[in-house]
């Protein structure tokens, strides 16, 4: 049996893309970001400058960072089975093993204060559980439906008072207790609202696009903003490609987000969108470094052959925004999502399948 690892530089050392394979995982994370909820992964901030350990791959001059990790066909099989949640330091160390059982659908969430985990239960119910594993509490009734719709991608407001989620195609709100559970849009027609990120002024970022049940290819997804307490809804992108998974910088000012494979930064009004990172491999599930100067992200690197049938093989790197360098970090994880979350304690939080 080969160790992961080894697998992982197996599989990143071929040389020749294979798009097709790399095209059905885009549309797969895709239907992940409306379908289920998310793994996490914390990202530490001195995985942003501990250089020598990692590779680095520079971005043109012009046009965006092109970054080619195809997939291998004849790595050997390698078995999977979950770890949870688990620290571990920016090389992938192990570092200490959170108590309980998260499935890799659960959507983990650190506390501003470092003390509280929110998750999603495999019942689509939002628990939070202390990080020592005591006082697990569920606050929500089950929130998967017959009709694909469920709760989704859990977050904490910037003070640890509330938690915000996706229900039902539409933005919910409601105190870290469980109490005053509401809406706070109304999504119109046939369109839902998915994945919230708060601001620290108040503002929750989300996208919206088909319901989560609806298929037949990809979805026209936008970019919107509405107040955490309610009131107007405004649309911030306009494009004939998906718009989703927005993160805010940690000033507010700025969102990242994924736009059909490429990584984009714009104003928190919509304005100077420009790319940051290429499409080859995806760039999932962003998250600003706490000095507001790098994103983490997630990236496909290829498909990793196993016993249950085959898996693909995501990579955890980071891109800073000023010298456009971008960082293979040496986490990376046997699973469909991971999505990071950037604190500044120096330790990585992860919940995967390895």
């Amino acid at each position: 049996m080969h160790d992961l690892r080894e697998v992982f530089d197996m599989v990143t050392k071929q040389t020749e893309p294979d798009l097709d394979s790399w095209n059905k995982q885009e549309d797969r994370q895709r239907r992940r970001s409306r379908n289920r909820r998310l793994g996490a992964i914390v990202v530490a901030a001195a995985a942003a400058i501990a250089i020598g350990a990692f590779a680095l791959v520079s971005r043109p001059g012009s046009g965006t960072t092109s970054v080619t990790n195809p997939p291998a066909p004849s790595v050997p099989f390698v078995t999977t089975p979950p770890i949870g949640a688990q620290l571990v330091a920016p090389d992938g160390t192990p570092v200490r093993q959170f108590p309980g059982s998260f499935s890799d659908d659960s959507s983990l969430q650190l506390s501003p204060d470092g003390t509280t985990i929110a998750y999603m239960a495999p019942d689509g119910s939002v628990h939070t559980v202390r990080v020592d594993g005591s006082d697990d509490r569920t606050l929500t009734g089950a929130g998967n439906t017959n009709d694909g719709d469920a709760q989704n991608h859990v977050v904490w407001s910037p003070d640890g008072s509330q938690l915000a989620y996706a229900y039902t195609g539409n933005i919910y709100v409601m105190n870290a207790d469980g109490s005053d559970q509401h809406a706070i849009t109304h999504s119109p027609g046939r369109l839902g609202y998915y994945y919230p990120a708060w601001s620290i002024d108040g503002t929750i970022a989300f996208w919206g696009g088909s319901p989560m049940g609806e298929d037949g290819g990809p979805s026209d997804s936008e970019i919107y903003t509405v107040p955490a307490k309610g009131g107007d809804v405004t649309r911030l992108t306009n494009n004939v490609v998906s718009n989703i998974e927005p993160a805010w910088s940690p000033d507010g000012r700025r969102i990242a987000y994924w736009d059909g494979g490429a990584l984009l930064v714009m104003q928190a009004d919509g304005s100077a969108k420009h790319s940051v990172y290429g499409r080859e491999g995806g760039a999932w599930a962003p998250t600003w470094s706490p000095d507001g100067k790098n994103i983490a992200f997630i990236t496909y690197v290829g498909n990793l052959p196993t016993e249950e049938g085959g898996a693909p093989l995501m990579q955890l790197r980071t891109i800073d925004l000023e010298s456009e360098r971008v960082i293979k970090l040496n986490v990376h994880s046997v699973t469909d999502w991971n999505g990071p979350q950037w604190i500044s304690d120096g330790e990585i939080l992860i919940n995967r399948y390895t």
